[in-house]
């Protein structure tokens, strides 16, 4: 969970020269094209393009002078539930701390479309010589999250933030309503496990994770496949496809057919055509590393862990689940670290479709090349 920091100091440098854009006047009401959410826009905001797949809306404000403010609706699709204070907590400290000169202000519970919520303020510099004001709100909302974030020039905050308040409050996320992070063929949303309940996870349907040397008994009885040989080249199955990361950090086999979900500065989200959930992510350090997987353990239940030899490292691969209240299914969790490195993997699918899966769980989890 990473607030894109390096991509809001290139806007506001960008907006300056932005001129292109459909004036709204006061009271209009604005719903995403993709029908995920709706609010009134304040008056004399300007929609512009989005530059990021983890914008869903961008809208500037302009001054005769030029751009002084910009304001973002951000959809963020999560690896595993979260509270909203969790969340709240990973993006303060793995994005805004990032931004530079970074100094946090107030920080209130709040409630953005009957959802508790999170209000922040801070500012940060861009450049020397260029203070932001900023004020957002973080909510969660099932397997996504949303962050609203205004940020200007600090002479003309006290004449836009009330506006943008307003649209805050006017903010709603439609019930149902499809999910897709950038403007590629839609793929399938990744069924994440929701908030915990009281109901236990069946632990008779998630069977042990892939194992070679096994380090903790597995819970069930299911049947654990047998692995291959350990191939002297990244092992690929028939037909599979390889996804690299554009910044050249890792490659990983993917099932044929996976679709791109999100694509972040630290690594991409995916999702296959059995309906599991790949994140993939090359991270800040081990530390982080280790930070994601403490927000997975408290409300998921554990089932056992093995290491697997990939390559010249070893992978440590922990198996949870969980029961989603909204869809009443139980999905596993398997989350891959490699000690050592700063990447890991987590992959989350239906309970039920795991042990079909195991073939090119493994392959991935083998095969993944990091730099």
């Amino acid at each position: 969970m990473r607030i894109n920091y390096k991509l809001i100091i290139g806007i506001i440098l960008v907006t300056l020269i932005l001129s292109e854009g459909i004036v709204c006047s006061q009271g209009n009401l604005y719903s995403d094209p993709q029908g995920r959410f709706s609010f009134n826009l304040p008056v004399g905001w300007k929609s512009a393009v989005p530059y990021d797949s983890s914008q869903a809306a961008y809208f500037t404000y302009s001054v005769t002078q030029g751009t002084v403010g910009e304001l973002i609706i951000m959809i963020e699709q999560l690896p595993f539930s979260a509270s909203v204070d969790q969340y709240a907590t990973a993006a303060e400290e793995n994005g805004f701390k990032q931004l530079p000169s970074y100094k946090s202000g107030t920080q209130l519970p709040a409630s953005v479309s009957g959802l508790p919520a999170i209000k922040k303020s801070f500012t940060f510099s861009p450049q020397v010589g260029l203070t932001l004001q900023a004020e957002a709100y973080l909510l969660v909302s099932g397997n996504f999250a949303y962050t609203i974030l205004l940020d200007v020039l600090p002479d003309y905050f006290t004449q836009l933030q009330p506006g943008f308040t307003q649209a805050v409050m006017s903010f709603q996320i439609q019930s149902g309503a499809p999910v897709a992070i950038q403007p590629t063929p839609q793929p399938a949303p990744i069924a994440q496990p929701g908030p915990s309940v009281s109901t236990p996870a069946p632990t008779s349907e998630v069977p042990c994770p892939p194992t070679e040397t096994t380090t903790t008994p597995p819970t069930t009885t299911a049947t654990v496949p047998v692995l291959p040989t350990i191939p002297t080249q990244t092992p690929v199955a028939s037909g599979a496809n390889m996804y690299s990361d554009p910044q050249g950090r890792f490659s990983i086999p993917i099932p044929p057919g996976s679709t791109t979900a999100q694509t972040t500065e630290i690594g991409v989200v995916l999702n296959t055509p059995d309906g599991a959930g790949i994140v993939a992510m090359y991270t800040l350090g081990e530390q982080y590393v280790q930070g994601m997987v403490n927000q997975i353990k408290p409300d998921h239940q554990f089932h056992g862990q093995s290491q697997l030899p990939a390559g010249n490292r070893s992978a440590l691969v922990e198996l949870y689940s969980k029961v989603n209240p909204q869809d009443n299914i139980n999905y596993a969790t398997l989350v891959t670290t490699y000690p050592g490195t700063s990447f890991m993997i987590i992959i989350t699918l239906p309970a039920e479709k795991y042990n079909q899966a195991q073939t090119w769980i493994t392959e991935m989890i083998k095969g993944a090349y990091i730099k």
